[in-house]
């Protein structure tokens, strides 16, 4: 059977899928500082905003064909569908938050996002029914699969790179538009036969377009009451929504509560003989990573802190410190040299004894601009 596409539906497919990807990645921003319970209901919000704006893309679509028959969609394939995507891309959004974000963390993610997206299309599509029936050819699983995994991979590594709002809604536009790429070039692949000598069946009550201009409408609504919750509260928020710290300046009418916040000083916990203890950040002289927790160096002891060095990353930003290897954080203010050996790059930390905190290659340019050389 010959298919046509409803222009305007398609549009309205592409924007859900949009809306869908920069909810779920705002929800996700600012999660470093908070509780685990807290980080826990954030992502299940973020996931029932991507997951079902996936689905409501993946609906919306499926409304915009004009077949010459009547089709129709089981309630248990659709319902299934929109699970399928809302707990798959749930735990490709968790694998980004706990534990020390890698390259290796930041595939599997991507990889699990880009089958929620195809397991939800293909599950979806089992629904229709009616008098045709949907075949397949083998290349409508092989490409749009590997369209999902490899862009929702992107779209990560974008999001993640830098956690602004330029960036998240550069990744968002990204993502969402993996979303409908994959399910444009999945029903290229996909033919509509129709089923000789069956009855004829009555159209439906509302009419397509109505009902995919109401879902994408629920869609928008929902995605804009959860990213209501994730508005910023303080004052610079939006300058550095990895942490929830107080902004650097206050303004002179801000009360005195403000004014005593912004003048404590950024302390970090470390642990010692089952007691947790702080230490101020400006006695901090370097940290190294080891798994999901960290070493605190303060030139005479070695701490250990809970926390990742990612989480150490957020939690400083402001300060002086700057990521010279992915394994450590340097404060800038103890450097004393920094020095070449061969292929390695070391920066040397005054104190007794020395400490060398190593250069990767990647970090190079970034320390030799932050040390003023």
């Amino acid at each position: 059977m010959s298919v046509t596409y409803d222009p305007v539906l398609v549009l309205a497919s592409m924007f859900v899928g949009i809306m869908a990807s920069f909810t779920g990645l705002r929800l996700l921003m600012g999660l470093r500082s908070r509780d685990e319970f807290a980080k826990k209901v954030q992502i299940a919000k973020a996931a029932v905003a991507l997951g079902g704006g996936i689905w409501s893309m993946h609906f919306v679509a499926m409304l915009a064909i004009s077949l010459p028959v009547v089709i129709l969609y089981d309630a248990l394939y659709t319902l299934g569908s929109a699970l399928i995507a809302i707990l798959i891309t749930g735990l490709g959004m968790a694998l980004m938050h706990f534990g020390e974000r890698t390259f290796q963390k930041t595939a599997a993610a991507g990889t699990l996002i880009g089958l929620g997206i195809a397991s939800m299309h293909y599950v979806g599509m089992e629904a229709i029914g009616g008098n045709c029936v949907v075949t397949y050819s083998p290349f409508g699983f092989i490409i749009p699969i590997g369209i999902a995994i490899l862009a929702s991979f992107c779209a990560l590594q974008l999001a993640y790179r830098n956690r602004t709002l330029l960036q998240l809604a550069l990744g968002s536009v990204l993502l969402g538009i993996t979303i409908s790429g994959m399910h444009y070039s999945a029903m290229a692949f996909t033919g509509f036969v129709i089923i000789e000598g069956a009855a004829p069946l009555t159209q439906p009550f509302l009419p397509d377009a109505y009902l995919a201009l109401f879902v994408a409408l629920a869609a928008f609504l929902i995605c804009g009451m959860f990213l209501l919750t994730a508005l910023p509260l303080k004052h610079g928020e939006f300058g550095a929504l990895e942490t929830d710290r107080a902004p650097a300046g206050v303004a002179a009418n801000d009360d005195a509560s403000a004014t005593a916040e912004k003048a404590a000083p950024i302390r970090v916990p470390y642990e010692l003989n089952q007691r947790t203890y702080f230490l101020n950040a400006d006695a901090i002289r370097a940290v190294k990573a080891e798994g999901h927790y960290t070493r605190i160096l303060d030139g005479e002891n070695s701490h250990f802190c809970p926390w990742s060095i990612s989480r150490l990353e957020d939690h400083l930003a402001g300060l002086d410190f700057v990521r010279t290897h992915r394994s450590f954080l340097l404060n800038l203010s103890h450097a004393e040299s920094f020095k070449r050996q061969k292929d390695t790059a070391l920066v040397v930390l005054r104190g007794a004894p020395e400490i060398e905190v190593p250069v990767s290659r990647s970090h190079v340019g970034e320390v030799r601009k932050a040390l003023g050389l």
